[in-house]
Formats: structure tokens, sequence, C-alpha cells
């Protein structure tokens, strides 16, 4: 990011004894910007898009009910991408097949595994899993709706030229070969 930029340009001006250009410091999202054609699109846009997408399950889904809920699953699509989640549909399977998730997600790091584990954990003991509990109800559904959501969103912001920070990481990475070498720098040197 900016600041840990700030500090290296900092540290790099004590060791250098003579006159140099400095060199080309940017953020990550700066940097995967430079190599794609996609857009990083704003907040507020983002969660419209998502809004809009979310309203064709649930068309009478109030605007001011799904903010919270919206820039959640936003920050978790954003999360699936930045970690290469291949099987997308199969994370977002039914809370009831949760075992089946964690048996097709061996192959995750103890850390990975461990922060699924709690996720099951925590919403076993809070009034989510309660089948009776209102808010149940409305996680499951939502839960259900996630992998369609995930899928719709990225198609529309794909056909727009635009992304989250999550997708842009992902489609540099999975489109690496495919990247004009006039675009790419001669080294890079991650920072912070």
């Amino acid at each position: 990011n900016r600041r840990a930029g700030l500090f290296f340009r900092k540290y790099l001006m004590q060791y250098i004894q003579k006159p140099m250009f400095a060199p080309s410091i940017m953020s990550i999202n700066e940097c995967f910007g430079e190599l794609s054609d996609l857009q990083l699109a704003d907040s507020l846009s983002l969660l419209l898009r998502l809004y809009c997408e979310y309203r064709k399950y649930k068309p009478s889904e109030p605007l001011e009910k799904f903010i919270f809920w919206g820039k959640m699953m936003l920050s978790d699509f954003s999360e699936i991408d930045n970690h290469l989640i291949d099987n997308v549909p199969a994370l977002f399977s039914s809370i009831k097949d949760w075992h089946r998730i964690d048996e097709q997600f061996r192959h995750l790091t103890d850390n990975q595994r461990s922060a699924l584990s709690q996720f099951w954990k925590e919403y076993q003991e809070s009034d989510l899993h309660h089948p009776d509990s209102e808010l149940h109800e409305r996680f499951a559904c939502t839960w259900e709706l996630l992998g369609p959501l995930y899928e719709s969103l990225r198609a529309n912001l794909l056909q727009d030229g635009l992304c989250y920070e999550g997708m842009l990481h992902r489609e540099v990475l999975n489109n690496w070969d495919k990247i004009a070498q006039e675009r790419l720098r001669e080294h890079y040197v991650f920072i912070g």
C-alpha cells in the first residue's frame, strides 16, 4: 500500500550515497490495474450493482436492510478471489452440506481449515443455527443465493469492464500468460 511505499522510500534514501532516480512505487491494486483492462469500481457502485443482482432473487428486499449484508458479501467475494478458490459453487453449497464442504477443501492449509471450522462453530452456537429463529431462515436463504450472486455480479461487472479488488487480482493471476509484454515491467519487488 502507499504507507509501506513511503517507509520504503524513506529507508532507501538513507542507504543511497549518490543521486539516482527513485523506483516506481505503487500499491498492489495500482500494479495489477496496469496489467489489466478492468477498472476497479468504487464501493458504492459495487454495493448498488450487487443489490440489483440480489433483487432478482429477493425483489422486495429494501436497500437499507441489504446494505450491511451486501458489504459483507462483497468482502467475502473479494476474499474468495484473493485466495483463488477454484470451486466457488462448492464453497457456497447448502448449509446442510457443510461436512461435504469440509471434505472438498482438505487441500486447504491448516490456517484456512481452522478459519472455516471457526466459522461453522460460531454459526452453530449462534441464533442463526436455531431452525426456529428468523435469523436462521434469513441466513440459510441468503447463503443459498451466494453462489448465483457471486457469478452474476462477476458477469455484470465484466460486461462493463469493472471489477472489485479480489476479482482484479484473480483476473491478472489467471491471465498472466496473456498479458502483453509491453505492460510488464522488467522487475517487481513486493514490500510491506
